[in-house]
């Protein structure tokens, strides 16, 4: 067996049949990477009659003194199980690399490590594959920004069945929110303005870098799609008067109860009388702010983003974001759901919510809500192993250290 290099059209055809491919190994998502100027290169494991038994996308940067480091996203298309077809993988792609200039590879990988139930009970251990990495030769380099990475993940093709593991307050937010008239609205490449408007203050990346997913990732096997939560003004002005009448009529028969009922309980009485009040001036204020609403806009407003991407039948929420002016509407869950539902009923049925941080189940962690958020919505908790490294030659790994080192003390001192 030995590595060889693999045309775009090779590597296409193997990933699309391969019963592990993953984003990261795409040719859509190697585009991307390209048009961040790095290099990539297609490398694929044949074996005597020249079948390709094993293929990976390498990212390529070039270091001092004509070296080269490789950085492998996700895992390649391999059996991950398979620890003799793993080890003799990566001892041919040492080979392949060192004659070509490279001293290490790096590994983000993103197979499911360990799997947990909204409870925190293990169902799934894949520890075995870290094990396998491990003695192949690959060192842990830490999780980033020392965080552990867990995503929560629904894996379920029945919408019934999805809606059902939602939680109860999630559901509660969802069925309000359609009463408000608040409703999916599928946008396009000439909507990236007013996405990017939502969601700049919760990235580091500018405009253009979510211009190039949009039409990167526009295939039949890959496609970006962002989505809006709209509010149309008039339909929430029809619902908040009814709800205000409702409202209105129980404050009345509270009242009456309260001014002419003798019982000697008068003090449980006024309480209830008080919170009566408090809700009908809530819902008053919000009366006055739905005609304001359907007086100032005659288009439905837009209260929130969130970008999708989608392969094979895996949607991943890639980032969300909502328009401050209207965060008391707590559009994101409603937008959630409307996105799951949609692809459900398209066949889709893995549905990855996003990351959740390592100490998530800490009431005093600050990122606590959004662990809360995404678990509402029902799912599995999915751990992912450390970031790893695998050391091609030596000699040249250590001085190249040495020198990077050295240089990090120049510079501060």
């Amino acid at each position: 067996m030995k590595i060889i290099r693999l045309n775009e059209l090779q590597f296409k055809n193997y990933s699309n049949m391969h019963n592990m491919q993953n984003l990261c190994q795409t040719i859509e998502y190697s585009h991307i990477e390209e048009n961040r100027t790095k290099e990539k290169e297609f490398l694929g494991l044949i074996d005597e009659n020249n079948n390709v038994c094993a293929a990976v996308t390498i990212i390529v940067k070039n270091l001092i003194m004509n070296n080269k480091m490789a950085t492998i996203y996700n895992m390649p298309l391999i059996d991950y199980n398979n620890y003799f077809l793993l080890n003799i993988f990566f001892e041919e792609l040492k080979k392949y690399l060192k004659k070509e200039g490279y001293i290490y590879i790096t590994i983000n990988p993103m197979y499911y490590q360990r799997v947990f139930d909204k409870n925190n009970n293990l169902l799934v251990d894949n520890t075995s594959i870290t094990d396998n990495m491990l003695r192949i030769g690959f060192k842990k380099m830490g999780y980033q920004n020392r965080f552990s990475k867990y995503d929560i993940i629904i894996n379920n093709n029945n919408t019934k069945d999805i809606y059902k593991n939602i939680s109860r307050n999630t559901k509660r937010t969802i069925k309000e929110n359609k009463k408000l008239g608040i409703s999916l609205k599928k946008g396009t490449i000439d909507d990236i303005n007013t996405f990017y408007d939502l969601i700049k203050k919760k990235t580091n990346n500018n405009i253009n870098y979510y211009i190039d997913l949009m039409t990167s990732l526009n295939t039949n096997n890959v496609k970006m799609n962002i989505f809006f939560a709209t509010l149309d003004p008039k339909t929430y002005l029809i619902n908040k008067r009814k709800e205000y009448l409702i409202e209105k009529n129980k404050n009345e028969k509270v009242q009456e109860n309260f001014l002419y009922n003798k019982e000697s309980n008068k003090e449980k009485l006024l309480n209830k009388k008080i919170e009566a009040d408090k809700k009908l001036e809530k819902l008053h204020q919000e009366l006055i702010q739905a005609i304001d609403l359907e007086r100032n806009y005659k288009n439905n407003i837009i209260l929130g983003t969130c970008a999708t991407i989608k392969h094979k039948k895996e949607v991943y929420f890639l980032i969300e974001g909502y328009n401050d002016n209207f965060r008391q509407f707590h559009s994101s869950k409603s937008l959630k759901w409307s996105i799951i539902k949609h692809y459900s009923l398209l066949g889709y049925n893995i549905f990855n919510l996003g990351e959740i941080y390592s100490d998530y189940k800490n009431k005093d962690n600050k990122y606590y809500g959004i662990y809360q958020y995404k678990i509402g919505f029902g799912g599995n908790i999915i751990e992912y192993p450390e970031r790893m490294l695998l050391i091609i030659d030596k000699n040249k790994y250590l001085m190249y250290t040495q020198i990077c080192n050295l240089k990090r003390k120049s510079i501060t001192m």
